[in-house]
This record gives structure tokens, sequence and C-alpha cells, in this order.
């Protein structure tokens, strides 16, 4: 799961977790929806729980363990831009409106959102889960320029990678050189690209590039400024504004 984060209070905060779900109705309905042949593109799926006081930091933190949304949503689009949310532009199908208990697992990242510069590569988090084969990518947002935008996806690795330790603990980053950080250059489904992981070397602790093959599998979810990710308006037309910020 990877919290809807907007660049307003409280929502400042970009979380990816790990879950589950108590309810067995529940995890039939989500599973049935989600993997419904007739849905052509990936479907996405959103909770909308009502955390308490400084809920999210929590989670992020990992000391909010569980929750619970009083309902489940098929989302077929979301909004035009940050006022279109989910009473006033989504266009979606409620699949459960019963609660829900979802338990975390594992905090696979949480950061709050601050104001930084755009990156000078297209920018991933590589998330390697405990006890899983899949490969997760999600791309790091920043509130600079065309650079705020949630993108998640799973890759598939080859021989390219045969020296890369990934960890389970928190995630290494993953830059695609001499492509812009934007969500037009954004990776695909299906697509193969060049990627270099940052890491470091085990014997000397010094950081490390390996060069690598990006496979695509699954292309989960990619939005900006559109009700669900609102990292678009951080730099107004007018007004003061960070000139390296807004760029």
């Amino acid at each position: 799961m990877s919290h809807g984060a907007t660049f307003f209070c409280p929502h400042t905060w970009d979380v990816k977790i790990l879950a589950t779900i108590t309810e067995n109705e529940a995890r039939n309905t989500l599973c049935e929806s989600f993997f419904d042949p007739k849905n052509k593109e990936f479907p996405i799926h959103a909770f909308r729980p009502t955390l308490p006081a400084g809920g999210l930091p929590a989670e992020a933190m990992g000391t909010l363990k569980t929750w619970s949304s009083p309902v489940l949503y098929h989302v077929f689009n979301f909004g035009k831009d940050n006022d279109a949310g989910p009473d006033a532009g989504w266009n979606l199908t409620t699949i459960r409106n019963t609660t829900s208990t979802v338990v975390i697992k594992q905090v696979m990242y949480g950061r709050q959102i601050d104001l930084q510069p755009s990156p000078k590569e297209l920018t991933y988090l590589l998330h390697a889960p405990a006890g899983s084969d899949t490969t997760i990518l999600t791309h790091f947002i920043s509130t600079g320029g065309p650079s705020g935008f949630d993108n998640l996806l799973t890759v598939r690795k080859d021989s390219t990678w045969d020296h890369v330790k990934l960890r389970s603990t928190w995630p290494l980053f993953l830059t695609i050189p001499a492509r812009k950080d934007s969500f037009d250059t954004r990776l695909k489904a299906g697509e193969t690209a060049n990627g270099v992981v940052h890491t470091y070397d085990p014997k000397t602790g010094l950081p490390y590039l390996y060069n690598v093959n990006v496979k695509v599998e699954l292309d989960y979810y990619a939005g900006t400024s559109d009700g669900f990710a609102g990292f678009g308006t951080v730099c107004p037309t007018s007004g003061p504004r960070s000139p390296t910020t807004c760029l």
C-alpha cells in the first residue's frame, strides 16, 4: 500500500507499507475485484481510514500497527486536480462499505515531504520486502519542478543484478541515467531501461554503483495532482517561491 501523500497538512507523508487484511470477506472482495479479468488495466484500489491525530507519522515510524477503513473503492480514474477528490471527481465503484481492518506487516518507507529541488535523473526507491522474491520500485517524490509524482512498479531481475545486495529494512536508490525526473519520462509496463543501483561496497563501506537492466513487469499506479497525489501545486504561479525548488 502507498499513502496518497500530498503537500498539504496533514498528508505530507510518503509511506509505503506491506499489510494484510483481517476479515476473510474483505480479503475475498479485494482479490475478486483486483484480479477481475474484465479490467483491461491493472486495477487501483483505495482505502479511506480516519487515523487519529499524529497517525501518519506514527505509521511511518512503525508505531501504528493497525487501522480500519469503513469503505473500499475500485478506482477507475482519479480527479483532474487537487480539488477533485474522492467526493468530487473520482470515477469509482464502492466494492465494500463494511469495516476492513488492516494490519501492517512492514513499513518499507516513511518520510515527511519537504521543499527540495528535483533530482538530476529519474530516481526510484528500490524495495526488497522481507520473505518475498518481488522487487518493487516506487518513485522518489520530490516537491521540486516536475518530480512531484508517484509511480509504483515491480521489476524482473536478470544476471546484471547478481552482485547487488538488496535490503529489506530500507530502500536503496535506483536512477535511470540521462532521463529527466518527470511524469512523462517515468518507467512504464513492459519497458526495459539501463539503471544504476546506488549502494555500498560491503568490504569498505564506501559508496558503490551497479549498472543493471531494469525490466518493468507491473505498473501499479502513476499519478500527479489528481486529487490523490497532490504535488503539482506546491509551486504557485505567483507569490514568493524558491528559485531552485520550482524549476
